[in-house]
């Protein structure tokens, strides 16, 4: 009997001991969404959910999510469990390594890049310098990036097969102020961006401004919404610029954004109207109302979106 004790609370530790180094979290969304565009109206209901499950040895780690999602209301989509991002980060000596399958960072002028096989980034700190050389199974895809700061002031710059990009962050009198270029080898491919935020007295307000060349798209969804699914979607050459204002109101979080997207053509341009109101409710579950306007030069590209989602995270 003792002996059978004693395995029982050996095993128990053991078991403990593994389980402890094993995160597993997600969410989950569901949108309605009532679309009128131009006189027609259309109405859906959709879902995503994610699951993460990260793993950990010491210096060494694993993170793997997958996805159930129904974005585009596709019967197969709607009920295939995929793999979406798959790495594993470790360190050997100064040098820190991530390899596997992401998705890259959303920016102002670019959306996430595609998710790839075999993608890698070996990086380390000189001096306080970030040094990153970064790649995938594509010879053509290694890119070098340098980053640091001088007086409080954000630098990197990193180095493409085709493009050069640059940033530059910092603050002055309270105003965050960062800036962006891509300076593409191909002609008229060149684009920049500039963010301005501030915050006084309860009231967060932003000011963005992009450009492209003629020859350039912007593509980004950190600011202004996935631009690519705009009822008039952003074309070569085509800039985008506005303001917002955030600020709490009776418990709820409260955004308007109004910005105008300027044809490189000059005859579509489009002004839009962004009210987004979130509250979050118990255990970790929020609820968002978000209203866009969209009008353009081109009377049939006119659009009035009204979308509510109930998100939990767990």
């Amino acid at each position: 009997m003792k002996k059978q004790l004693l395995i029982a609370a050996v095993a128990a530790t053991m078991g403990t001991a593994a389980i402890a180094d094993i995160a597993i979290t997600g969410n989950m969304k569901v949108n309605y969404t009532n679309t009128d565009t131009n006189g027609t109206v259309s109405n859906k209901v959709n879902h995503e959910a994610n699951l993460v499950i990260a793993g950990s040895n010491g210096d060494t780690s694993v993170h793997i999510e997958m996805a159930l999602d129904d974005s585009a209301n596709d019967t197969a989509q709607a009920t295939t469990v995929g793999l979406e991002d798959v790495y594993l980060t470790t360190s050997v000596g100064d040098i820190k390594l991530k390899t596997g399958a992401w998705n890259g960072s959303d920016t102002i002028l670019d959306k996430d890049s595609a998710r790839t096989n075999g993608n890698y980034i070996l990086s380390t700190a000189v001096s306080g310098v970030a040094i990153s050389l970064e790649g995938d199974s594509e010879e053509a895809s290694t890119s070098v990036k340098v980053a640091g700061s001088v007086s409080g002031v954000a630098l990197s710059y990193k180095a493409k097969a085709t493009q050069d990009e640059v940033t530059v962050a910092g603050s002055v009198a309270g105003v965050d102020i960062a800036y962006a270029n891509i300076d593409a080898d191909a002609a008229a491919s060149d684009k920049s961006s500039v963010s301005l935020n501030y915050s006084t007295n309860g009231f967060d307000l932003s000011y963005v401004n992009a450009d492209a060349d003629a020859s350039a798209v912007i593509s980004g969804d950190s600011y202004f919404g996935d631009v690519t699914t705009f009822e008039t979607a952003m074309a070569a050459g085509d800039d985008i610029s506005g303001f917002g204002v955030k600020t709490t109101l009776a418990g709820n979080t409260v955004q308007l954004k109004s910005f105008t997207m300027e044809d490189y053509s000059a005859s579509a341009d489009v002004d839009f109207i962004k009210v987004i109101a979130t509250r979050a409710l118990a255990n970790g579950t929020t609820f968002e109302a978000t209203y866009t306007d969209e009008d353009s030069t081109t009377a049939t590209s006119d659009r009035e979106t009204f979308d509510l989602e109930l998100a939990v995270k767990f």
